[in-house]
């Protein structure tokens, strides 16, 4: 099974808890390029980006004490070309976006590349490489955008903005590596990864 191939998935809401110190980063003026990126994502009802290809199948939201992530949809067209290569990546169409607990608004964006695929830099900013996690086991560089108001956007990897909703029967893991270890992605590209979610249970096999 590809690593990014769709997979069955059973549970509701998935909640990942991150126990890691992350350092505070403020938002800035929107760089070049960006404001037209967000201004197409943002306004997206659940059944534009749903018909764009992208996957909140199992919605999974991402936690930790700097803040949360969201609840992540996944393009696997998109994930798949750019997460082998960082040439590839393209700031104007990110494999995830970001949503709010409703899945009702588009909160934010996401791009990521393999180790070996090579780093790369959009909108002025360099994705750094983070610990690899289950699922994605090898180190990755991945750089997260969260909308602000008056056109100013926060590139960090938790906006301190953003909660999980809290459902029930869902599944928390709180690994303890030490350092910034973001051990969502797994779970985060649901429908990507080979994943079964069931209550309060999380079993993974990547093909």
């Amino acid at each position: 099974m590809s690593r990014f191939s769709r997979s069955t998935v059973l549970g509701g809401l998935l909640v990942m808890s991150i126990v890691a110190p992350v350092a505070a980063q403020e938002p800035i003026d929107a760089p070049d390029g960006f404001t037209d990126v967000r201004a197409r994502f943002e306004v997206m009802t659940r059944a534009q980006w749903e018909a764009a290809g992208y996957l909140a199948n199992p919605p999974a939201c991402i936690a930790s004490p700097a803040g949360g992530m969201g609840i992540h949809a996944v393009n696997p067209t998109l994930a798949q070309a750019q997460f082998g290569s960082a040439a590839a990546v393209d700031p104007a169409n990110p494999p995830v976006l970001l949503l709010d607990g409703s899945q009702t608004r588009v909160i934010g964006l996401e791009w990521e590349t393999s180790e070996a695929a090579g780093a790369f830099t959009i909108f002025g900013q360099a994705a750094p490489l983070l610990p690899g996690h289950p699922g994605i086991p090898d180190p990755h560089y991945m750089l997260h955008a969260y909308f602000r108001p008056n056109g100013q956007v926060l590139f960090a990897e938790f906006d301190p903005q953003v909660t999980c909703p809290a459902m029930p029967n869902t599944a928390v893991e709180t690994p303890d590596r030490g350092g910034t270890d973001l051990t969502m992605l797994a779970l985060t590209l649901a429908g990507l990864a080979g994943l079964m979610v069931t209550t309060n249970v999380v079993r993974r096999r990547i093909g």
